[in-house]
């Protein structure tokens, strides 16, 4: 079991003290201060109106980012080796996290986020009676501190699609039980005050049970989609995420030192200098660029 954070009102920043409902964004996705931080990891779907902030305590078991870098492949005649014409990069992060639940108010807070994740995977209708209307694919902006992050518009979570959820209900930690009574009175149980201070009495029916797991693990995979521009500028070697989206991806780095700005190519950057971009090399069989700097087998053109 993970260890469980000495406050969980700390975990929060102090923004949620024990179960209540999620709260809801109106005008803006500007990701909570506990998630900048790291403390939570926040999750707030996009595609449908006045969605929810869902939050779980980052108990991380897996993080890890694949870039797939995909190429068409271009083989002259005579050529020992062909030509890669790079065609895109696909972006995916792994996540896996753990939900302990450290007792009834925990257990039911772990569930109800978990409720929320898992409907808003489903996409959004124009109309409620077909399902031929699709108005909008799930999508997510997802925050954990700056390893999970926009790089754009700052405050706001990574933009992705989610794919492959695992949910894992860890049986050998066991279970706890909820069966709220008395709700509304002072003679009312544990489970019983507990959902009726996070407004939930009129929701849940008197003398219901409810097995919360102790434990529950989370791996899901996140396709990302990069709201701002990537790659190289060809004539000065800046970014292209420029101003809009610096020290991509994990808001660090990618500074250049005022006093040493890059030649743009054409110009002489030295004593024998050809001009071309840093490793780039005029006649050179690798990189495809002729003499003239005309045709070229990489994927740029003057």
């Amino acid at each position: 079991m993970p260890k469980f954070f000495q406050s969980e009102i700390a975990a929060y920043d102090g923004d949620k003290g024990g179960f209540q409902n999620v709260k809801f964004k109106k005008n803006d996705f500007r990701s909570s201060t506990a998630a900048e931080a790291g403390a939570v990891l926040e999750f707030i779907p996009v595609h449908y109106p006045n969605p929810p902030v869902i939050q779980f305590i980052a108990y991380i078991t897996n993080l890890s980012e694949t870039y797939d870098i995909q190429h068409a492949a271009e083989q002259p005649f005579g050529r020992t080796n062909p030509y890669y014409i790079w065609q895109g990069n696909n972006r995916t992060i792994s996540l896996g996290f753990d939900l302990p639940a450290s007792g009834v108010s925990k257990g039911l807070d772990n569930l109800n986020n978990l409720s929320w994740l898992l409907a808003s995977l489903y996409p959004s209708y124009k109309e409620s009676n077909t399902a031929t209307s699709i108005a909008a694919t799930p999508l997510f902006r997802v925050r954990y501190a700056n390893l999970i992050c926009s790089s754009t518009q700052g405050g706001q979570g990574l933009l992705a699609a989610i794919g492959n959820v695992n949910v894992s209900h860890d049986i050998e930690a066991g279970f706890l039980s909820a069966n709220p009574k008395n709700m509304g009175t002072s003679f009312a149980n544990t489970a019983g005050k507990v959902l009726s201070e996070a407004g939930f009495e009129n929701h849940v029916s008197e003398g219901s049970k409810l097995l919360i797991p102790k434990l529950m693990k989370l791996t899901l995979d996140l396709k990302v989609v990069h709201d701002h521009a990537l790659g190289w500028d060809y004539h000065t070697g800046d970014f292209r995420g420029g101003r809009s989206a610096p020290s991509f991806p994990h808001e660090f780095g990618l500074v250049r030192e005022a006093s040493d700005p890059p030649s743009s190519p054409g110009m002489s950057s030295g004593p024998g200098s050809s001009g071309a971009p840093a490793g780039a090399a005029h006649n050179d069989a690798t990189t495809g660029f002729d003499e003239l700097g005309g045709e070229n087998f990489g994927g740029v053109d003057d």
